[in-house]
């Protein structure tokens, strides 16, 4: 080290041991170089936001494109006709941001209007594919409300090669190839049945593996976003325009108006934060459950040391499951949309009460009935229990500057309304509301349909800072109401056993809503599954269980950022490093 600074620094008026002693100092005081990561469920929209980011955007700048593609080559989980939430930490002034991009039920709707569809599946379905599932989409305008407010490139340098890839077309993975033959509804719109099939109508095929699938409506939408904005062309102009007549062409009954779209915004809320272990755990709040149902499950397991317990014992199991459902009734029970409903979150997240429902649960049996809890100045509310369905994508995207973006985006099922506008597929969002307005006490239910309202989500965008305030990590999951399960239990096994990333996503699932515990199909062992019905579990299910987390995990030294990833086996998903 001597003799290299004595030949570098020769020519200085500073001594090598002196040059050695401002270096170090330098490393010292400096902050850390920090670095770009990506993980989405598809290698094309990974590949396009990791290109973002070389080309000099940021992790917003990257998100976008990453959201357009994912769009385009999973339509059953996300895109333009959708929602989405969005938690972003933006390191220059150390500020978290929580971006409500959730759909909203048409002005006109009346409030009984699903009570007809109640009862059974074969009536949910038949909203489903309704145009009066339909509401209006957000994540069209929190893509742009976000890059115009963080974005570092110009919004036109977002789109050109999310443009080139629908036009030129991308192969049908294996995943969009099984949802597409096995889904009932989907060959029933004329848009939908000429791009995902092929054949006659009384032969139709789902377009098989590996064929290239051209989008040029979708390119066309993409590139009016680029030269006139999304403002401008999807909640006012042609776009707009050519949802509502692609509606009215469906059958069913159509509640939406152009005043719904003009009248839309995107809300700028305060992301809900609390402590676990010495970590400060951040998520999206009402009018997702994420945050408030995941952090009364953190608090409740806080009063338990886990890391004494072996990895998927069934103990740890029991544990979380009990911990979950309790969490679930007050979910059930209490939650809404902000804007319309009162929440008592401070009350639901206070240490002492979750210590209360901690000492409901025995390790050694299963709660056999608990009720949701009681909250001061807030009338107890009837449970209800919500239909949402599987379908949502997840990301996670870090830059160089130490910012960092999780979003979570979602049509609701598989395909949405199976109803196709301009190359992508409409939400069925609104099925996420209860089904009934009032309980039979004539009280309205907290979830209940209301004209411009926000259905009750469980998306769970979440970033996790450590004790010192640093970005530790970023993760969350599709999976409908598995995903506060999904992200809960990754949450556990990186704080608690200290997990890398892809084992912690790689490791058996385990949900429960409120119906009983449902294992991970052929994860667990005999001995696993027979402890649990002793201890009370007699009813566990076992079931595939299609989570999709991804996770970007940070670790600090003085010099640099490292950055760990995890990807979903369990789904088609890729991440980059820069």
């Amino acid at each position: 080290m001597l003799s290299f600074l004595r030949r570098n620094f020769r020519n200085l008026s500073i001594s090598p041991l002196s040059a050695v002693f401002q270096i170090i100092l330098f490393f010292l005081l400096s902050e850390p170089a920090y670095a770009g990561a990506v993980v989405t469920a598809n290698p094309l929209a990974t590949k396009v936001g990791m290109d973002i980011l070389k080309k000099g955007g940021n992790a917003v700048d990257a998100g976008v494109g990453v959201q357009y593609v994912l769009g385009l080559v999973e339509p059953q989980s996300s895109g333009l006709g959708g929602g989405s939430f969005a938690i972003f930490y933006h390191k220059k002034s150390d500020e978290l941001y929580a971006i409500d991009g959730r759909e909203k039920a048409p002005k006109r709707i009346p409030y009984n209007f699903f009570e007809q569809y109640r009862g059974s599946r074969q009536g949910f379905f038949r909203l489903v594919t309704n145009p009066a599932s339909v509401g209006v989409p957000g994540t069209p305008l929190l893509l742009e409300e976000m890059h115009a407010r963080f974005g570092q490139l110009g919004w036109s340098e977002l789109h050109d090669e999310p443009i080139t890839l629908a036009a030129e077309g991308f192969p049908i993975s294996p995943r969009l190839h099984v949802l597409i033959a096995r889904d009932k509804f989907l060959k029933n719109n004329v848009d939908a049945k000429k791009y995902f099939f092929s054949g006659s109508n009384d032969n139709l095929i789902p377009k098989n593996v590996g064929i290239i699938l051209k989008n040029p409506s979708y390119a066309d939408v993409l590139a009016q976003f680029r030269d006139e904005g999304i403002s401008t062309t999807f909640y006012k102009g042609k776009i707009m325009s050519n949802i509502l007549s692609d509606l009215k062409k469906t059958a069913g009954t159509d509640f939406l108006h152009p005043d719904d779209f003009e009248n839309y915004s995107v809300v700028f809320r305060k992301p809900l934060c609390g402590s676990y272990r010495n970590f400060r755990v951040c998520s999206m709040g009402p009018p997702s459950s994420g945050a408030i149902t995941i952090l009364q499950i953190l608090g409740i397991l806080e009063n338990y040391e886990l890391a004494k317990f072996k990895k998927n014992s069934p103990e740890l199991i029991h544990l979380i499951s009990e911990a979950t459902y309790l969490s679930f009734l007050d979910r059930n029970s209490y939650l809404g949309d902000p804007d319309f409903v009162n929440i008592p979150i401070a009350q639901m997240l206070d240490k002492n009460y979750l210590k209360q429902r901690a000492r409901l649960i025995s390790l050694f049996e299963k709660i056999e009935q608990a009720s949701p809890g009681k909250f001061k100045n807030v009338a107890e509310k009837s449970h209800y229990i919500d239909h949402s369905m599987n379908s949502t994508t997840h990301f996670v995207i870090t830059d160089k500057w130490g910012n960092a973006l999780s979003m979570t985006s979602s049509v609701e099922s598989a395909f949405g309304s199976r109803i196709m506008s301009q190359g992508f597929i409409l939400n069925n969002q609104l099925t996420d509301f209860s089904f009934r307005y009032k309980d039979d006490n004539g009280i309205k239910l907290q979830n209940s349909l209301e004209p411009e309202k926000r259905p009750l989500s469980s998306m769970s965008p979440t970033i996790i800072f450590d004790k010192d305030n640093n970005l530790f990590a970023l993760l969350g999951s599709p999976g409908g109401k598995n995903i506060i399960s999904y992200v809960l239990q990754t949450i556990v096994r990186l704080i608690d056993f200290d997990f890398h990333p892809t084992n912690a996503v790689s490791e058996p699932r385990f949900v429960n809503t409120g119906r009983g515990l449902i294992l991970e199909k052929d994860k667990f062992s005999i001995e696993v599954i027979d402890r649990l019905k002793k201890i009370g579990h007699y009813d566990l299910k076992e079931r595939k269980l299609f989570s999709g987390i991804h996770v970007i995990k940070v670790k600090k030294d003085k010099i640099q950022t490292y950055i760990e990833t995890g990807v979903d086996p369990r789904r088609e998903g890729m991440a980059l490093i820069e």
